[in-house]
Formats: structure tokens, C-alpha cells, sequence
């Protein structure tokens, strides 16, 4: 049952799920009676939190929107599907992406609206668990509005729930946004608890989380300042905050993994002690929001190996069901490979795959197959076994005749023709694939229907946050900046390579900071927010990303949807966005 129905613009917004309160809520009973009592504002408070899992984070949508588009990553062998945000092309107020995206970001704030405006006055059995569910309403309001104003911009900034049809929507400078979150965020830390309430709810804000996430939006907001006064200003407070959890990290129960792999590891999936803030997804399937369809995070990086020299697919290598020309995932572009220094950096080995042993009993060798890889047709009827190496994706040139191998090789040069993807369709969809999504745990080998939580905030980020705050602001701690780079590079050092990792204060210009949180946050829903806030979107696109040829320095902001705009009375008063 629907208990009731919000509208903003075009959207028609259910306050709940359809299930969420029907087992306390007597048909007829308006959401005024059922948001007063302690049930029903939990329930309002979990739905909070639905669309993160169910639209967003496990999604392509804002995989396009955060990390498509940017310095990073390819829409593989330039496939169509999800153009206007891995290319710009034909990014317009159409865009179906881009309305959803709207529409349930605005959703979750009317959530959040509607909770924060009447908690208060409900009567909860633990105060304890009371405060809780004010320091998530007030989290997740400033984490959906942090998605909308870096986004769409300066658009509508709403503080009230929403319940009857809007007919005009205003306006708001960013720095209300911003005035708004960061107010949320210290509501947030003087009320979330160190533990979930109840404690095996993992997804729940907690303390950390808080911490983090102003950190992040400091740091946001102050590449948003003119006035280097206001930036230091701003940059003080997130290297505080950050600084708050990296100091703190007993109390607050988070903790650096010792080497890179063990953050990504399956095993350590549903208990991570790195993570600061995680989206989850159930292994019982029913439990997700859309069941048979959660998690799709796994298949959007991989590289095509399956039906190459006698590969199947399978639960290891993962579903390469995407991989292939038409389809799509994204690929690292050239510069993000050769941010990697594999010999000594081993996030390169720990975070990417380049090779596939042969997971069949034997195969040989046949002469359309070599052709595929442009191999010598001598090499026909040369048999592999089980366990040999069959296929290599390679980030290293290769010297030599590197055709007459026993197993395909495609090295970089193969893969990219200078600095934009080849157009050569044997080579196109080879590439050293990223690890840190794998799902060994699915159903089935071609599953798309992944359970693995998703790790939107983690400890090594707040390293990084105090480097750039403390490295950027005027008078900043540059001794402090230098060891927190070289915190996070000592743990990705190859072995006896720890003296040729560490970075001294000379480094630690922006370039290098970006380049560094490449290294080490790259597939982690931010970069596109990265590079926006330092101003430097459109460069690096120009500079590194050379497929994509139709980005404009408008596409900072994306288009005002076109429903919104068509439903509001003053839409030209409103008005789109520059360049759409």
C-alpha cells in the first residue's frame, strides 16, 4: 500500500515502498498519522535509502554520470549505448538518464524533508535510536544534494516536504546548497551513532560516514570559491574533518587494509573495515529493492575473454556479457594505465586483470583462430592445457615478435592507436580489465544479478582529502600533505620498492594529487566529481581522453530535463542550463 504520494515538477514520488508500512497501516490512515509514530518513521527513513541501491549505486546510469566522461575511462570500442554521458553526444534535456537521475534524486529529498520536519515530535522507545535516524535523514538529504548541485547546478533547493503539484520552481545559488549540506553534516555528527541501529543494519550512516562525507563536501565547496580567503576557509574544514576520522580510527571502527587487494577482496565484501559508507545488496535476492536485478556493477568493466582461445566464461574471470563491439562497458583509457608504475605499484596488479589461464581441459589452436589475433597461421594445431596461460591484455609494450606466442597477446599498442582506442576489431575490446567490482559469488557464470555491496566512501580517500586541503590552502601543513600521500603509497609499494613509492613536498601540485587519486579511487564513482570541482573536466578530457571529441566546457553542468522544465509555469524564468 502507498501511503502517499509526493510531486515535484513532473515527478510523481510514492513516500514509500509499496510494502513498507502495510503491515501497520490500516487502509485509509494519511501519512501525517503514520509518520508519528516510531514504525512508520523508520519505515520513511529506510526508503531513504532504497534508491541509492536500486537506481544508483549497482547501476550504469551513475557509473555514465561519475566516471564516464572523464580523463579515465572508454565507452568500449566506442560502442553507442550510453554516448551522451561517456562522449557528450547528444547529451540533451531528453536524455532519459538524466530524468531519472532528477527525478529520484528529488525523491530522496522529500524523504528526507518530509522525515526531518517531523521527527522531532515522534515518540521514540530509544532516544539513542531517535538521534540515529536524524543524523541519516540529514545525511542522505546532503549526499542526494551534493549528486544535484554538482550535476544540474544551481537549480531548485528545497528544505520542506513537497505535497501537492509545484507549479514554480526558483532558483538557489551553489553556496546555499553548500550552506545547507554542511549544516546537515553537523546535525549528522552530533547525532549518528559509531554503530548501525540496530548493529547488523551495515548500510547505515554512522559516525564516520558523517566525517567523511563533510570532508568531501568541504573540499567540493572550496573549489567552488573565488576569494582565496573563502577557499582556505573551506579547505580548513575538510582537511579537519578528514583528518577527524584518520586520527580517530579505533573509536570510529575503520582501518586501512594492509595491501591494496584485501580492500577489494570478495571475502572482505560484506565486512569491510575500510569502508566509511557503503550502498548494500542482498545475497538473498528477494530482499533487494528489485529482485533478479541488483548489483550490475561486476560486468560493466570487463574485458572480452570468453569464446577467445578456447575461453568459456566463468565464475573467475566474471561476465564479459557486455564486452564486445555494440556493447557496453568502460575501458581505461591509455593515461590511466600509464598512471601505473606496475614495477613498483602493485594496485596496477592487485585492481587489474591482464591474463586468463585456459579453464578448459585442453585446446588447440585453429587457423581462424590465430587470425583473430592476428597470430601466425604456423601455430595452427599448438595445443594448450588447463592452467596454461591462454590470453594476455597488457598494459607493457612488447618487444619482439609478439605474435609467436602459444597464447594470444594484445599489448597496448594494440589496444590503442596513440592515445584513442583502435579501430581494429580484433583488438578493441581486449584490455586489462578492472578487478575491484568482480562477483564470484554469482548465481551463474553470465549472471548479471550481482549481491556485492557497494563501497561509496572508504578511509584511504580521507588520506587523500587532508593531502590536497593541507597541500592547496595558504600556509597549509605541506609536511602533513607529503605523509598522507605516502601512507596510502608505502601500502601499494611493490616489495623492497617503498624508498622509489614515497613522494616528497615538490610533488604535491594538483596535477599529481588528481593523478594520485586516479591510482587509487579510479571505477569509484568520483572522478567525474574530481575533476569538476578543480576545474580541470574539460582539459583532461581534451588532454587524455582524445575519443571523445564533442565535449564542450559547458558539459560541467547537464541539461534541466525537459518534463521538469514543461511542467513548471515559469520555465522560461527558470530556464536551461548554458549550452543546451
Amino acid at each position: 500500500m502507498k501511503i502517499s504520494k509526493y510531486i515535484i515538477g513532473i515527478g510523481l514520488f510514492s513516500a514509500l515502498n509499496a510494502c513498507s508500512l502495510e503491515e501497520y497501516n490500516p487502509g485509509g490512515t494519511t501519512s501525517d498519522v503514520v509518520f508519528s509514530i516510531e514504525a512508520g518513521m523508520n519505515a520513511l527513513v529506510n526508503s531513504a535509502y532504497v534508491y541509492f541501491g536500486s537506481q544508483f549505486y549497482g547501476r550504469e546510469d551513475i557509473l555514465m554520470l561519475t566516471e564516464g566522461g572523464t580523463d579515465l575511462w572508454i565507452n568500449i570500442a566506442n560502442s553507442g549505448y550510453g554516448r551522451q554521458m561517456t562522449k557528450y553526444d547528444g547529451l540533451n534535456a531528453t536524455v532519459g538518464q538524466i530524468r531519472n537521475t532528477w527525478n529520484r534524486l528529488y525523491e530522496i529529498v522529500n524523504y528526507c524533508n518530509a522525515g526531518l520536519e517531523r521527527i522531532n515530535e515522534v515518540p521514540f522507545a530509544n532516544e539513542t535510536e531517535k538521534k540515529s535516524r536524524i543524523g541519516e535523514l540529514s545525511f542522505l538529504r546532503a549526499y542526494a544534494y551534493w549528486h544535484i548541485v554538482e550535476q544540474f547546478g544551481n537549480v531548485d533547493l528545497r528544505t520542506t516536504e513537497t505535497k501537492a503539484v509545484v507549479m514554480e520552481a526558483q532558483r538557489s545559488p551553489v553556496s546555499a546548497f553548500y550552506d545547507l549540506m554542511l549544516a546537515d553534516l553537523d546535525v549528522a555528527i552530533q547525532n549518528l551513532p559509531i554503530d548501525p541501529i540496530p548493529a547488523t543494519d551495515v548500510g547505515r550512516v554512522t559516525l564516520k560516514a558523517a566525517y567523511g562525507l563533510k570532508a568531501r563536501l568541504a573540499l567540493t565547496r572550496a573549489g567552488h570559491e573565488t576569494n582565496a580567503a573563502e577557499k582556505d576557509k573551506y579547505y580548513k574544514i575538510a582537511s579537519q574533518a578528514a583528518k577527524y576520522v584518520v586520527d580517530n580510527q579505533s573509536q570510529l571502527k575503520v582501518s586501512l587494509y594492509d595491501s591494496p587487494v584485501e580492500v577489494f577482496a570478495p571475502a572482505n565484501n560484506k565486512n569491510n573495515k575500510e569502508a566509511m559508507f557503503i550502498i548494500t545488496h542482498s545475497t538473498v535476492n528477494s530482499l533487494n529493492p528489485q529482485p533478479n536485478n541488483p548489483n550490475r556493477l561486476h560486468i560493466w568493466f570487463k574485458a572480452k575473454y570468453s569464446a577467445k582461445a578456447g575461453m568459456i566464461r566463468d565464475l573467475e574471470y566474471g561476465a564479459d556479457r557486455n564486452s564486445n563491439s555494440g556493447g557496453w562497458v568502460l575501458m581505461p583509457t591509455r593515461h590511466l594505465l600509464e598512471l601505473y608504475n606496475e614495477q613498483i605499484d602493485r594496485r596496477y596488479q592487485d585492481w587489474f586483470r591482464e591474463k586468463y589461464n585456459l579453464n578448459v581441459d585442453s585446446y588447440t589452436w585453429k587457423v581462424d583462430d590465430l587470425a583473430a589475433f592476428e597470430k601466425p597461421a604456423s601455430l595452427v594445431n599448438t595445443t594448450l592445457k588447463r592452467g596454461d596461460l591462454a590470453l594476455w591484455f597488457t598494459k607493457q609494450k612488447v618487444s619482439g615478435d609478439k605474435r609467436n606466442t602459444p597464447y594470444a597477446l594484445v599489448d597496448i599498442d594494440d589496444t590503442y592507436t596513440g592515445d584513442v582506442v583502435t579501430s581494429n576489431a580484433r583488438f578493441n575490446v581486449h584490455f586489462p580489465a578492472l578487478k575491484k567490482y568482480d562477483d564470484p559469488d554469482l548465481p551463474e557464470a553470465g549472471s548479471q544479478a550481482g549481491s556485492k555491496d557497494v563501497i561509496v566512501m572508504r578511509l584511504a580517500e580521507m588520506y587523500l582529502i587532508v593531502a590536497e586541503a593541507e597541500a592547496m590552502q595558504s600556509g597549509g601543513n605541506k609536511a602533513l600533505a607529503t605523509e598522507m600521500v605516502n601512507v596510502l603509497r608505502r601500502r601499494a609499494a611493490m616489495p623492497g620498492k617503498i624508498n622509489e613509492m614515497l613522494v616528497d613536498q615538490g610533488n604535491l601540485n594538483i596535477d599529481f594529487l588528481l593523478e594520485e587519486r586516479g591510482r587509487e579511487l579510479c571505477g569509484e564513482h568520483i572522478r567525474w566529481f574530481d575533476l569538476k570541482r578543480t576545474k580541470k573536466l574539460y582539459n583532461y578530457v581534451q588532454s587524455y581522453n582524445k575519443n571523445i571529441t564533442l565535449m564542450q566546457p559547458y558539459h560541467i553542468n547537464r541539461p534541466i530535463p525537459q518534463q521538469f522544465l514543461d511542467a513548471i509555469s515559469n520555465a522560461d524564468e527558470f530556464g536551461q542550463n548554458e549550452g543546451y
